[in-house]
């Protein structure tokens, strides 16, 4: 095996890997041993658990404290690879039971370039029903460019079947909800959500939330 391989295949995560990645993308605050990881995920074998644990520290996905005889198992949200690897469980988690045909159009008419596009409420929980509206959430860079989307999507949504809900904030303001004291509408969005567009940068809101206090 020559060397860009090797490099390739350390930096490469199974499907069954992937599957600790998802455990904490769940709960971005999950503190784990791994032996809850083990039966959180279905494996029987420790060995097996405990490799794929250690892989990951080497990739600084995961931290590990030590607590007594435990190894307590957190998410790294800080390494840009972790960032990554959540960005592509976000598209594992777009169903086809989503009114994907509509929201395609809801981000095809978003008039700013950055920007991060979340279904939340009962579409995201899986719990929808016929007469379920679409709860999508726009961040953008600034406040004017929120007003702007809003004013765009606002009427498109109301138009469509199932309805679809716009609400528009910008980085700033969904960071000042998280880091608010009081329950509130953003730390809502941050415990329930799809991520179809912008995935990368919402997590860099994430890890500046935590990095100032947030603790979900």
């Amino acid at each position: 095996m020559n060397k860009e391989k090797m490099l390739k295949n350390q930096w490469f995560l199974t499907k069954e890997e992937m599957k600790i990645v998802e455990l904490f993308r769940n709960n971005l605050f999950g503190r784990y041993t791994i032996r809850e990881i083990m039966k959180s995920i279905s494996k029987k074998s420790y060995s097996w658990v405990f490799k794929a644990v250690q892989k990951l520290k080497n990739l600084e996905i995961i931290k590990i404290d030590t607590k007594g005889y435990s190894s307590i198992c957190s998410l790294n949200i800080g390494n840009m690879l972790t960032l990554s690897y959540l960005s592509l469980l976000e598209q594992k988690k777009i169903s086809e039971k989503l009114p994907l045909r509509n929201i395609g159009i809801l981000v095809d008419s978003v008039p700013v370039k950055y920007f991060t596009f979340i279904i939340t409420g009962s579409y995201a929980e899986g719990k929808e029903t016929k007469k379920s509206d679409l709860d999508v959430v726009i961040i953008v860079e600034n406040k004017e460019d929120a007003k702007k989307v809003f004013a765009v999507l606002k009427n498109k949504g109301e138009l469509m079947m199932p309805k679809a809900h716009i609400y528009a904030f910008s980085k700033e303001e969904f960071l000042k909800m998280l880091l608010d004291k009081e329950e509130n509408y953003g730390k809502q969005i941050s415990r329930n959500n799809i991520i179809i567009f912008g995935a990368e940068n919402y997590y860099l809101i994430i890890k500046e939330a935590i990095e100032n206090g947030f603790k979900g």
